[in-house]
């Protein structure tokens, strides 16, 4: 078998599965109580799949190894919450779908206008007392390295520490 035809059967089972799944997503969502995923349901896809494309749908070997990677795996908006945007991943055979769970990061412009955005009169008020307080410990640690340095007798051990400590803090 060449190479070729190799790409050709590997592209054609996965259009043909790719029409699965949509088959298949289109029996669960009408899916009734007391209908369970692997007899009822697939049954109904396999219907949908023959009334849609006029064949029978000869992969399900390849769609159930499939069906778990992460291009294959189906999401949907749940009925119950229409207002609620994120789609939400559905379980499948017992195992959480891959995107389950998964935060949604914040965009761009949202950081940049959560970063522009005009702080209240405390939050400013509080910024300027952390500013002065942290000068404040600066100015207090500087003078006692001052005074270390300009101390002309032998270190103690804990002066030397305290000096080696706050000349590595100014670095």
């Amino acid at each position: 078998m060449c190479f070729d035809s190799v790409i050709c059967i590997n592209y054609c089972v996965a259009l043909l599965v790719c029409k699965f799944v949509g088959s298949f997503e289109a029996a669960l969502r009408e899916q009734r109580s007391g209908q369970n995923d692997d007899d009822d349901v697939m049954k109904a896809a396999l219907d949908i799949f023959y009334n849609d494309y006029s064949i029978k749908f000869t992969l399900e070997h390849a769609w159930r190894e499939l069906r778990h990677d992460k291009k294959w795996c189906s999401t949907f908006l749940a009925k119950d919450n229409v207002k609620d945007k994120h789609k939400q991943a559905l379980e499948v055979d017992g195992e959480e779908a891959v995107g389950a769970g998964e935060a949604r990061p914040i965009g761009v412009k949202a950081a940049k206008a959560s970063i522009k955005r005009k702080k209240s009169g405390r939050e400013e008020e509080l910024e300027k007392i952390h500013g002065i307080m942290e000068m404040k410990d600066k100015i207090s640690k500087r003078k006692v390295l001052e005074r270390l340095l300009a101390k002309t007798d032998p270190l103690s051990e804990m002066e030397t520490s305290l000096k080696l400590k706050l000349m590595s803090e100014m670095l």
